[in-house]
């Protein structure tokens, strides 16, 4: 109980201070480029990280197991059920994209708009890193600890092999009003043309995979619900999203269930 309490106390104190810092940090930001400010910030990191916090609850839980531990489970048995949905969403790209522009709500404008934040890279990456560090050098759970490097090596993956694919894809997205077939490959910078994958849901699934494996499957409900928003707010197309979330489940999946596959063998190291 008394380890419980300083840890929601910790939890409560370094809020508030990252909090404030960023309260700083925004309105000096702010003040200097305010066009590029769009939401406020803190609050939004805030959210994110919040999802992270009940998990650090199971601090000492005679349930965390070392990473050598892990039971390896077959991903062959997920690719063709992958391969099968995402050749059906290339088909009713165009219903239901038409679905969403048909159906909208306040309510759900709203909601789109929060899902967004667990697949921003601006936060989700953050709140990774500070799930290890928590779980590694504060509360010294080993099952958290090697599920939030498992976290960080499949966001890392993700984020590169997301890049490259819209890279090669080009493809426009749904508000272009160009089609879903439209594709100009090398887009560079130009987000219009950088549909597939989807990079919020891509790195939603693959932060939160080896968390929905190691402690609860209900943990997918959230990277679902940033795939399902993406496609809502007319920013992908719905086999966008289903790729993305194919690319970060299978990042995700491999690293918490293949130990052997590792881009950071030892972990993350600090010294002091």
């Amino acid at each position: 109980m008394q380890d419980r309490f300083i840890i929601l106390l910790f939890c409560r104190i370094w809020m508030d201070w990252f909090t404030w810092l960023l309260r700083i940090g925004v309105t000096t930001y702010s003040i200097l480029k305010p066009k590029k400010i769009s939401i406020p910030l803190q609050k939004a990191i805030a959210i994110t990280i919040v999802l992270f916090i009940p998990l650090s609850l199971k601090a000492n839980s005679s349930d965390s197991i070392p990473i050598t531990e892990v039971e390896t489970k077959p991903i062959s048995r997920h690719i063709p059920v992958i391969a099968g949905i995402a050749a059906v969403s290339f088909l009713v790209d165009q219903p239901v994209n038409s679905h969403f522009e048909t159906n909208r709500s306040s309510f759900f404008n709203s909601a789109s708009k929060i899902t967004d934040l667990a697949g921003d890279k601006y936060l989700i990456i953050p709140a990774s890193v500070l799930t290890y560090g928590v779980a590694g050098y504060i509360i010294r759970d080993e099952k958290l600890t090697n599920t939030s490097l498992n976290s960080i090596q499949a966001l890392a993956t993700t984020a590169i092999s997301t890049e490259i694919v819209k890279q090669l894809a080009g493809r426009s997205r749904p508000y272009t009003e160009r089609g879903a077939h439209h594709y100009s490959p090398f887009p560079m910078k130009n987000d219009d043309y950088k549909s597939m994958p989807s990079g919020h849901a891509a790195l939603a699934f693959a932060a939160f995979t080896p968390f929905a494996e190691n402690y609860s499957k209900w943990i997918y409900l959230i990277p679902a619900s940033v795939a399902a928003g993406r496609v809502y707010q007319n920013e992908h197309w719905f086999s966008d999203v289903v790729v993305g979330g194919a690319i970060g489940f299978i990042s995700g999946y491999l690293f918490t269930h293949y130990p052997n596959i590792q881009i950071i063998p030892n972990g993350i190291v600090v010294n002091f």
